[in-house]
């Protein structure tokens, strides 16, 4: 009886460990419909500026990947966040479209890293800015790290 005592007790602490170190929906800015859409859509239009400013960058003959490019990489940004601007103004709420944005913060997180790679000129960079206020701003509501991260 004693062994199944400190097993209870084990998973108890245990349990309460993972619950401490799982980020908590109170750690995201609070739902607002509205406001995430509105965000959503101003973020969908700077990433159509991002994608047309990143067409007009003279190519890079390295690129050896074009899927992998910044253009590419632009262009699947304007298109997710179309997307997920759209299913916010049908109404879908955060866990509807929470994989949208998590999908949106992978490009998001490459595009970073292809960035350090890719010379841009300072207006294409300007619209880079726009469209990483954006993100900032939705980020609040679907990740609890928003703001602590390395790509911030």
């Amino acid at each position: 009886m004693h062994r199944i005592s400190k097993l209870h007790a084990f998973a108890g602490a245990l349990a309460i460990a993972t619950l401490a170190s799982t980020p908590a929906a109170a750690d995201l800015a609070k739902w607002d419909q509205a406001k995430v859409t509105a965000i959503a859509q101003d973020m969908a239009k700077a990433a159509e500026a991002w994608w047309m400013a990143t067409r007009d960058q003279p190519a890079d003959p390295a690129e050896a990947n074009p899927e992998g490019s910044i253009v590419n990489k632009a262009r699947v940004l304007q298109e997710m966040s179309a997307s997920l601007a759209s299913h916010l103004k049908e109404g879908q709420d955060h866990d509807k479209t929470l994989d949208e944005y998590k999908s949106i913060k992978e490009v998001h997180d490459d595009t970073i890293v292809k960035m350090q790679e890719t010379m841009l000129d300072q207006p294409t960079q300007q619209v880079w800015n726009k469209f990483a206020d954006a993100y900032k701003q939705i980020s609040a509501f679907y990740d609890p790290n928003a703001g602590r991260g390395e790509f911030e």
